[in-house]
């Protein structure tokens, strides 16, 4: 274990660098500022990782100190860390079969936006495997399918005669042993592939709500020094965190309806005269049910659709409810920002029972119906406000006028 003076001075040279990114790459210096450092030798290099829902970027002293001995490979491998988070690979690892391929393939992703000179010895680049002839700038499912079919030409396959071996092939070999930078630094991917998928939504979250926050603090002439293909990446990203519907202008029809109050104190002294509490402030919390048509007509794309405008809604500080539903309801839930593994239904279409439920259990201040707007109209009346949106490959809106409320398609 390092010591406190050995750990000092570490946390010295690391602020140090991070000053340094801000000023010269304000992007990386941004995001590397709100990262948590956890200075420890159980990690032979630097390495991604988490704990308790949180990203932590782990430095093992030694490796900082005497092989990361210039300020530009220290930023240099820091960048390379970085970009793992930003692109998502700590959570892509897990869906590919041969891990230790796509620990080369990530790599060969983000070392192509970080100066050569500035990554350590044994970095791996594109031009490491001469006779795929590889694209640059491509996604990494491209070069785990490159990769993959290397090994499955040659993992068996005899020398050649002349005793020439393929280069990339044996590149590729050095680089899937276990004791390789590509292979060493991602041991902690594993734990985050066991992480359950609440807790992954968590930790996604967070680091969605980072970037963001990266990108609010990074100026317009800063971004722009950025590699092309990364700014693609970033302004996708940022487009995603656009709600395809203006939720904070609609849920305004639900507002006047709402009964739910909180009570905050305020900052204002208490009273001299009458010797009562401080000021109060009375704050409305909408409570809102949201029905999610669960039947068999809609998608797992138009379902990824839904969640992601419930995610916005309960952005603007809506208390949601949801329920899932076909013919009848088959699940209900406290929506708490995170999307569920699993939804239930999957039969026929009657939008009646979240209508009931509404009005007899539940009693929001409005209630949002996702669905494809495919089913007869409803017989019962709401008493609540409705919304229907309708998702992109349903029904025109035209077509459900005779529904009660209001109708949205998403765009």
């Amino acid at each position: 274990m390092a010591t406190y003076a050995l750990q000092k001075n570490i946390l010295d040279s690391i602020s140090e660098i991070s000053f340094r990114l801000i000023i010269h790459e304000p992007f990386y210096g941004h995001f590397f500022s709100g990262l948590i450092k956890e200075i420890t030798e159980k990690i032979p290099t630097l390495a991604v990782g988490s704990h308790q829902n949180l990203i932590i970027l782990f430095i093992n002293p030694t490796f900082w100190q005497e092989e990361l001995n210039t300020h530009e490979l220290k930023m240099g491998v820091l960048k390379h860390e970085i970009l793992h988070i930003v692109l998502k690979h700590i959570f892509r690892h897990q869906g590919f079969n041969h891990k230790e391929i796509f620990n080369v393939a990530a790599d060969l992703v983000v070392n192509q936006y970080i100066n050569r000179s500035h990554l350590t010895p044994g970095a791996v680049f594109l031009d490491n495997f001469p006779e795929l002839e590889l694209k640059p700038h491509e996604h990494v499912n491209y070069y785990y399918d490159k990769l993959l079919d290397l090994y499955k030409n040659f993992c068996n396959a005899p020398t050649s005669e002349d005793g020439i071996e393929n280069q990339a092939w044996s590149n590729l070999k050095n680089l899937l042993k276990s004791t390789s930078d590509a292979q060493s630094k991602h041991t902690t991917w594993q734990e985050i592939d066991e992480m359950g998928n609440a807790e992954k939504d968590i930790l996604e979250a967070a680091i969605n709500q980072s970037l963001e926050n990266t990108l609010q603090r990074t100026k317009r002439k800063d971004f722009d020094t950025l590699p092309g293909q990364l700014q693609e990446y970033l302004q996708a990203f940022q487009l995603s965190l656009i709600p395809t519907i203006n939720w904070k202008r609609l849920l305004r029809i639900f507002a006047n309806n709402s009964s739910r109050t909180k009570i905050k104190n305020t900052l204002r002294r208490p009273s001299k005269r009458y010797g009562t509490n401080p000021g109060i402030k009375v704050l409305k919390k909408q409570k809102l049910l949201v029905a999610l048509d669960t039947s068999g007509s809609i998608e797992e794309s138009e379902l990824e659709d839904f969640f992601s405008e419930i995610y916005h809604i309960w952005k603007q500080g809506a208390e949601i409810l949801v329920v899932e539903c076909d013919t009848q309801i088959q699940q209900q839930y406290m929506y708490k920002g995170t999307t569920p593994s699993s939804v239930n239904g999957r039969g026929g279409t009657d939008f009646n029972a979240p209508l009931t439920f509404a009005n007899e259990q539940y009693h929001p201040d409005g209630l949002i119906y996702f669905t494809d707007g495919e089913g007869p109209k409803p017989q019962i009346f709401c008493n609540s406000p409705i919304l229907w949106v309708i998702t992109k490959q349903g029904v025109s809106v035209d077509s459900i006028q005779e529904f009660q409320g209001r109708k949205i398609k998403i765009n």
